[in-house]
């Protein structure tokens, strides 16, 4: 049997400035992996708001594991 996992990753520009974000989690659902993009996403405007910092860019994804290999 192949093992399947989804890990989270973000690509974030605030301020001119553009990184790539990884999850430490990884989900056995690609529904789970998407409502952990959504949730970090929200928690990425609300804390740019706080430090008065524009996002310009926030953009997630869900990268496949499977077997071991991408």
């Amino acid at each position: 049997m192949i093992h399947i996992l989804y890990i989270p990753v973000l690509f974030v520009c605030m301020n001119g400035n553009c990184e790539f974000m990884q999850a430490q989690t990884s989900y056995k659902s690609e529904q789970q992996c998407r409502a952990s993009i959504d949730v970090q996403k929200e928690n990425l405007q609300k804390m740019a708001l706080k430090g008065g910092q524009m996002v310009t860019l926030i953009e997630g994804t869900c990268i496949t594991l499977k077997g071991g290999m991408l």
